[in-house]
């Protein structure tokens, strides 16, 4: 499968995540329209809690835009998983 391929088909299912109702809000904070996820953590986060996670350094929160971004197909398993 090629590289845009991929990034297509995680794309599609980060979205298909984000249609989940529990994935709709921020997990630190609660607020509607989640659109950044912490894929080590397996959480969809706002974008102001994206940005302290960003803060808290990559040892403890690696911080993805779910559409900004381009996702590996095991960064996007973590995310699955949880």
């Amino acid at each position: 499968m090629s590289k845009d391929a991929t990034a297509r088909r995680n794309e599609q299912v980060l979205e298909d995540l984000l249609k989940q109702e529990a994935n709709k809000y921020c997990a630190d904070c609660g607020q509607k329209g989640a659109r950044w996820a912490s894929w080590n953590l397996g959480v969809f986060l706002c974008i102001r809690c994206g940005g302290l996670h960003r803060k808290l350094g990559t040892h403890i929160s690696k911080i993805k835009s779910v559409n900004l971004d381009k996702w590996t197909d095991e960064q996007v398993q973590v995310l699955k998983d949880y």
